[in-house]
């Protein structure tokens, strides 16, 4: 079994790609005799000579680093050390990283799929920037890999499977471009029908025939009235409903009864260390910083004194956070900061907690900034029923996906600036970029504390409204029915209704006699 030996090139100048090693003695630097070459101007923490590779009997190499020049193997400097498939080499401080492999049996000239798709993951993990930049990293390298680096059969069958979900795509738009047509048809129809009836009926003088014919006029206008609806109701209700519906940007923390807060653990490094589940660790010692846990939500308007209607689990977070609970017994208190983003307007609002709902995933928060900007969503009065149709807005997935529509131009832009959570959603409402999803979907199942509905939506929409065609609220986001065909459960409107009457009560009430 024959074993060749490859760099793939994680950052710097040559990033994505990879290189065979076909010499026994391999030169690493940026002078111009050396094996594998970087760029001077490109490449300045890597020295003219900075490391060589020796191929040993056995098939593999060592890599020996010149005096005076500093290479990380797997984050660790060494100075000679016997290289494994997979081990991760880095040039200097900040310089390029590379990814010693293997091949076993004979090297091909293209990757395979894992091999590009391990690449693009090691490529984003070992980028620059935060969380977000290397997702945008993985998400812009995948393409090129997939449709350059991998064999041209894999190519195709890519290719193919991107024609097929574009021919899948326009099948459903020319479907339901013929359903609007044959609506639009069928109620030209009926307009003619009314209007036959119409002239008959003047020429009938009989009182009972031409209160038949009235009353069938009648009915046929109802059902003109009734197709205009449905067919414009999805762009008028989006239209009026989307200024009172909010973004919700948060975070929270913990403040120890003696007002110190609930801090991270740091290394020698200065980075966070994190425990076997991926939870930073924590103390109250140390300076590394506090403790914040980052969230985001929507909300709507429902009242001309700024009530926003939410879920408990985005206005109190750390009422699903597991190790909430220990920490209050030991007398710490949870520190929110808050903020409601609306649709063109720049600048965020203060939202402040008012109550949630004992017995559904519901909450109020106060915003009466927003009430001179937006008008409140109407309550139905009506219950929903299975097959009615419904409207869904919210901002599901989050920052990601304000993110992903809002164009790549922007996200160069702004991560060019390394924002952090904050600032990141400050940017997006400068530019006007924040604006709620809207999706369309069929009441499956209606229960007295559950509404089942197929509109898609995911995490990050939960406190959405849920909308009637007559643009009313018949429910509340709150969960998705994960490998359930999508379905999603929102909380019915009756329940916020008797939410926002207790607050009201609570209200009317003296101060020293609230609940």
């Amino acid at each position: 079994m024959n074993l060749e030996a490859v760099v793939v090139h994680l950052t710097g100048p040559f990033r994505g790609t990879r290189q065979h090693l076909f010499s026994d003695d391999i030169s690493v630097g940026t002078g111009p005799d050396v094996d594998i070459r970087f760029p001077p101007e490109r490449a300045p923490a890597v020295a003219p000579n900075h490391a060589a590779l020796r191929k040993t009997a056995d098939g593999t190499y060592v890599l020996t680093v010149r005096p005076g020049e500093t290479v990380f193997v797997n984050g660790a400097p060494a100075e000679e050390y016997a290289l494994s498939s997979g081990d991760v080499l880095g040039l200097g401080e900040k310089g390029p990283v590379l990814r010693f492999v293997l091949l076993r049996d004979a090297p091909t000239a293209h990757k395979s799929m894992s091999e590009a798709l391990r690449d693009c993951v090691d490529c984003a993990r070992h980028g620059s920037g935060n969380g977000l930049g290397r997702v945008w990293l993985f998400m812009k390298d995948l393409p090129r890999e997939m449709f350059t680096q991998t064999a041209p059969s894999v190519r195709v069958a890519l290719g193919g499977l991107a024609l097929l979900m574009i021919g899948v795509a326009a099948t459903f738009a020319v479907f339901g471009f013929r359903l609007e047509r044959r609506i639009a048809e069928e109620g030209q129809r009926v307009s003619d029908v009314e209007a036959r009836v119409r002239e008959q009926a003047e020429q009938i003088s009989d009182p009972e025939l031409r209160a038949r014919f009235d009353e069938l006029s009648v009915a046929l206008s109802t059902r003109v009235e009734a197709l205009e609806l449905l067919n414009e109701a999805g762009r008028r209700i989006v239209s009026t409903a989307e200024p009172s519906v909010v973004f919700l940007q948060g975070a929270y923390g913990w403040k120890a009864p003696d007002g110190r807060p609930l801090r991270m653990l740091t290394g020698p490094d200065g980075r966070i260390l994190k425990g076997p589940g991926g939870s930073p660790l924590t103390s109250m010692e140390g300076d590394g910083p506090p403790f914040t846990a980052e969230f985001t939500g929507s909300g709507f308007l429902v009242s001309d004194n700024g009530l926003v209607v939410t879920n408990r689990h985005v206005a109190i977070p750390w009422s699903v956070d597991g190790s909430a609970s220990e920490l209050r017994d030991r007398g710490f208190e949870p520190v929110l900061r808050l903020l409601a983003y609306a649709p063109g307007i720049a600048a965020p609002f203060e939202a402040e907690f008012v109550r949630s709902s004992p017995s559904s995933d519901l909450a109020l928060l106060s915003v009466p900034e927003l009430s001179a900007h937006a008008a409140p969503l109407p309550l139905s009065l009506e219950l929903s029923g299975p097959g009615d149709e419904i409207l869904v807005l919210g901002y599901p997935a989050g920052i990601n996906a304000l993110l992903a529509r809002s164009g790549s131009l922007f996200v160069d832009s702004l991560l060019q600036s390394r924002p952090d959570f904050w600032k990141v959603v400050e940017h997006l409402s400068a530019s006007d970029l924040i604006h709620p999803l809207a999706s369309r979907g069929i009441v499956g199942q209606v229960t007295p504390s559950s509404v089942v509905y197929d509109a898609e939506t995911t995490r990050g929409g939960s406190g959405g409204p849920v909308l009637s065609l007559k643009g009313e609220v018949v429910a509340v986001t709150y969960g998705v029915l994960e490998g359930f065909g999508g379905s999603n459960l929102g909380v019915p409107v009756e329940e916020v209704r008797r939410l926002i009457e207790a607050n009201y009560v609570r209200d009317s009430l003296p101060p020293n006699t609230r609940p």
